[in-house]
């Protein structure tokens, strides 16, 4: 179905700008200058031009034979109009109406609209507007009372807000940011900080590994770490007294921790003093519970320096917790293969009701530096940054903030105010 337009309308009723342009002209010549003075001139004259009713003689219009018998004669674009008023139409008759923008097709949508007129209307639509049926129904009155559709704005992830101040934290103690690949070779992952290749945790139980192999790096590299596992190299010690196989170093792996980042730095070349860090993701074969998942992210450092001991580890660690509220801070001596002596420091959950492991550490051991030719003491650390969002947060789980069992409706709403005491 097809409507006239506001434009066709109105030129149904005031007659179309050519036929008035030809009116003017049949009571007397115009120049050029006077005619644009008539309304919608320039569609008047593009028409009456292609009509051939009239013609331009050094700048004066008029008349031609034609122009002058139209107003005795119905005109044809007129007619047109009036059939689409009363309802009729025709294809090939719309062709022209439709080029000059004087009728329009009407959607099902517009007639439904239509059907409203009269009746009480809920929303404003573009079709009640562009229809012009607005005009004629009554709207419904707005109950201001009544509560709108729940918006929930966008804002940055708990976690994320974590891990800034983890690196706020850093930065203010002087650390130097690090990165590396979650896709890793057994080398850097294990290898080069002196896990020997028979160590539980290379267990596909515990590692997740991939198809295909990685490049080992620098052959002076490969070649002091396979010294120091085998016999010690220039460490003074004995090594693992096992054979080192370069095949085992070469397996991809999903990185378990991000010390496999420190050991590339240090590989790399450092100058002492040197403090550095990194925050990444990092992956577990392990089953999930309140504190432990298959993939999480850590927190990883280490400082280089002379005169380091237990001691420093120890007064770092609880300063470094004390700037996220976590006072009650205590320490375990435990066993890592690439540290001697090696620390665990636990604080205290009140929502768990129990002591949680919030990070291991200790002074990196000399098998696990000399391939590096690094001989001043290097302390080192790595924790799970969602038990330490926990506490900050209140959470019984790590899950509800993190993983696909995420408590969307907690992280729509939880409190901000709890970061105030940072």
């Amino acid at each position: 179905m097809y409507v006239l337009t506001e434009e066709g309308e109105k030129y149904l009723k005031n007659k179309l700008p050519e036929i008035n342009l030809v009116k003017e002209l049949s009571k007397k010549e115009l120049s050029v200058s006077e005619a644009k003075k008539l309304e919608n001139f320039n569609i008047a004259l593009q028409w009456a031009k292609k009509n051939q009713w009239i013609e331009i003689e050094k700048g004066v219009m008029k008349l031609t034979e034609s122009g002058k018998s139209i107003l005795e004669k119905k005109y044809e674009v007129e007619e047109y109009l009036k059939e689409i008023k009363s309802g009729k139409f025709d294809e090939d008759k719309m062709k022209i109406l439709l080029t000059r923008n004087l009728v329009r097709n009407v959607t099902e949508k517009e007639l439904e609209t239509k059907k409203l007129i009269g009746k009480e209307v809920v929303d404003v639509t573009p079709e009640i507007i562009r229809s012009g049926v607005w005009r004629d129904v009554k709207f419904k009155k707005y109950n201001v009372e009544f509560p709108g559709k729940k918006i929930y704005p966008g804002k940055k992830h708990p976690l994320n807000l974590v891990f800034e101040k983890i690196r706020e934290v850093f930065i203010e103690m002087g650390f130097d940011e690090m990165q590396g690949p979650l896709v890793e070779t057994a080398f850097w992952n294990m290898d080069s900080m002196f896990i020997p290749q028979d160590h539980p945790a290379r267990d596909i139980q515990d590692t997740f590994y991939l198809s295909g192999e990685g490049d080992l790096p620098d052959k002076k590299i490969v070649k002091n770490v396979k010294e120091v596992h085998e016999t010690g190299g220039n460490s003074g010690s004995k090594g693992w007294n096992i054979k080192w196989v370069p095949e085992i170093a070469k397996q991809l792996l999903l990185r378990t921790h991000t010390t496999s980042v420190t050991y590339r730095t240090l590989a790399g070349g450092i100058e002492t003093p040197c403090k550095r860090f990194c925050i990444g993701r990092v992956f577990r074969n392990e089953a999930s519970d309140a504190t432990h998942l298959p993939e999480f992210h850590h927190a990883e450092g280490f400082i280089a320096a002379n005169n380091l001991n237990i001691r420093t580890l120890m007064g770092f660690i609880k300063s470094f917790y004390s700037k996220f509220g976590l006072d009650e801070v205590k320490f375990k001596f435990n066993y890592n293969p690439y540290t001697e002596p090696s620390l665990e420091a636990f604080g205290y959950s009140e929502k768990l009701g129990r002591w949680i492991e919030l990070i291991n550490s200790g002074i990196f051991r000399p098998e696990s530096l000399s391939p590096y030719g690094i001989k001043v003491p290097v302390i080192a650390w790595g924790f799970g940054i969602e038990r330490l969002a926990m506490f900050i947060y209140g959470n019984k789980s790590i899950k509800e903030i993190l993983g696909h069992t995420c408590d969307l409706k907690y992280l729509r709403n939880y409190n901000l105010l709890k970061l105030e005491k940072w």
